[in-house]
């Protein structure tokens, strides 16, 4: 196949296609990362970080100090009153569990009870440590959930944890979720685990006490302590829900698509492969169609001479003189060569209809006499089965048309010759109608009656198809069974209608509707035509 070239008959290069499948495959990750990088903006931007440093300058505090001394024990504790967090407190014996602490009362003066730290996940201790011992404990009391408030009549719960310290300076950070309430204090109040778990939401102090003090004494001086965390509001909850689902979108609409994009590449080439063999296959058709051309027509040569001849002779020895056996026979012959001639042009006519190359010899003439010798064939052939036949025209009907003159009898042929054949008694009528006129334009109606053997309703779809007969086995036995379709394929080359109505074991109606030109003589001898719509009577 030569490429197309331009004016100067240079080649030209085939067109890129706009996209390629690997590009679409890159355009398609660059989106993605688009995509998340935008919901990593949106998911940051969502997350509030937050800090709260109680220390001496912070002023929304108050100081206390305990000891065992509420207990009867002899521990004080010692508060610098220049320096706030700053305390001290000398461990002596004269109690069963000696010890001493010094706590912050939080939100003194503000509009709630206590501090909301249920935000914060850790807390920062910046202290210096003088004293016996490798440890401390952080107490924080805060208020239990509503449903124990009553049952502990307002008591505070206290929640602890230990606290790792070295000497001198130290800096401690520990979770926030580690804290747990006090043991004893849960066991002298008889609380379950649920009625027990830590409430961080309304935080009334915050204490650095001894844990396991040894006697001696012990310095701390708290340079602050810092709350850390990070929460999500409603509004930032929806803008992280926003990224997630912009992510999960983003990454199934890329799929789909290149996922699309494949299946329209492989429908692609399933196309070109199976144009390809469509190619390939109407190659081999149009071969085989030619061959079988071109081997009908010699056969039409081949068979239909010397049938021919056959018949001929058969005619001139029906006009000697012969003895009833001799007669017989010669009948027999000419029937017989007639038969074979009229299947042979029928497997003629189809092949040529198929191949395309029927063609139709439009013509004038007279209709009125096409009709009429179209009746006397089968007169005869009706008598002898003792059936009444009729040939009517009706008076409007014009005589000269212009059309194929043989296809129209070969029509009128193929629907009496089965009227006949299905008939075994009553009628059969051929009636030819005017069914609507304007001006050098004709529509006829040929309509044949019967009341034969009638078709079953799963039969009427096949009676037009090639070589199918309605009908018993012993009827169909006469034929090919291809006039119908042959008519069919006359009728729709006219650009006409065939149909079929039918009671099975009452009769059958074939109707044919074509448009033909009326030669303008036959226009003006007939009178100014009119439109008119005239329908048949019921036979």
């Amino acid at each position: 196949m030569r490429k197309p070239t331009d004016l100067g008959g240079a080649a030209q290069p085939a067109r890129k296609p706009l996209l390629g499948y690997s590009d679409l495959r890159l355009e398609a990750a660059i989106f993605l990362l688009v995509a998340v990088s935008f919901a990593a903006v949106l998911g940051k931007s969502a997350i509030t970080s937050q800090t709260m440093v109680l220390s001496s300058q912070s002023g929304r505090f108050a100081t206390y100090g305990y000891s065992d001394a509420e207990n009867g024990g002899r521990t004080f504790v010692s508060v610098d009153p220049r320096k706030p967090l700053s305390w001290s407190c000398d461990i002596r014996q004269g109690a069963a569990y000696p010890y001493c602490g010094y706590g912050l009362a939080l939100d003194v003066g503000g509009q709630t009870d206590g501090l909301d730290l249920s935000r914060f996940q850790t807390i920062v201790l910046r202290f210096s440590y003088q004293g016996q011992g490798d440890r401390l404990r952080l107490v924080v009391k805060t208020s239990p959930e509503a449903a124990v408030q009553a049952k502990l009549k307002g008591e505070q719960m206290p929640l602890a944890m230990d606290i790792p310290i070295v000497q001198g300076r130290n800096e401690v950070r520990l979770p926030l979720n580690q804290l747990a309430p006090e043991e004893w204090w849960v066991a002298s109040h008889g609380l379950s685990t649920a009625e027990a778990a830590p409430n961080l939401e309304t935080v009334r102090s915050v204490a650095i006490s001894t844990s396991g003090a040894k006697v001696g004494h012990l310095a701390i001086l708290v340079d602050d302590l810092t709350f850390e965390g990070s929460y999500l509001s409603t509004e930032q909850f929806y803008l992280v829900i926003l990224g997630l689902w912009l992510v999960l979108s983003a990454g199934f609409l890329v799929w789909r698509f290149l996922h699309m994009r494949g299946d329209y590449e492989a429908r692609r080439r399933r196309q070109a492969e199976e144009a390809g063999r469509l190619a390939e296959a109407h190659a081999a058709a149009q071969a085989a169609s030619s061959a079988k051309s071109r081997f009908l027509g010699n056969m039409s040569h081949e068979l239909r001479t010397p049938l021919n001849a056959i018949i001929g002779y058969a005619y001139w020895l029906e006009r000697t003189a012969l003895d009833a056996k001799q007669r017989a026979a010669v009948k027999t012959v000419q029937a017989s060569g007639e038969h074979l001639l009229a299947v042979i042009s029928d497997i003629l006519d189809v092949a040529k209809i198929e191949a395309g190359k029927f063609e139709l010899l439009v013509a004038p003439f007279d209709l009125h006499d096409c009709v009429a010798g179209a009746g006397e064939m089968f007169r005869l052939p009706a008598r002898d089965k003792g059936l009444d036949f009729a040939v009517g025209l009706d008076p409007d009907v014009p005589r000269r048309v212009e059309a194929d003159e043989k296809r129209v009898r070969q029509i009128l042929i193929n629907l009496l010759g089965n009227a006949i054949k299905f008939t075994a008694s009553g009628r059969v009528d051929l009636r030819v109608s005017l069914v609507e006129a304007m001006g050098e334009t004709a529509r006829l109606r040929f309509a044949v009656d019967d009341t034969g053997v009638g078709i079953a309703p799963d039969q009427l779809d096949g009676v037009f198809r090639p070589f199918e007969q309605a009908g018993d086995a012993a009827d169909r036995n006469e034929g090919t069974g291809l006039g119908l379709s042959i008519s069919q394929q006359i009728v729709t080359l006219m650009q006409g209608e065939i149909g079929v109505e039918s009671t099975l074991g009452q009769g059958s109606r074939f109707t044919v509707e074509i448009t033909v030109p009326v030669p303008k003589a036959e226009v003006e001898a007939t009178g100014p035509a009119t439109p008119r719509l005239r329908r048949l009577r019921s036979a």
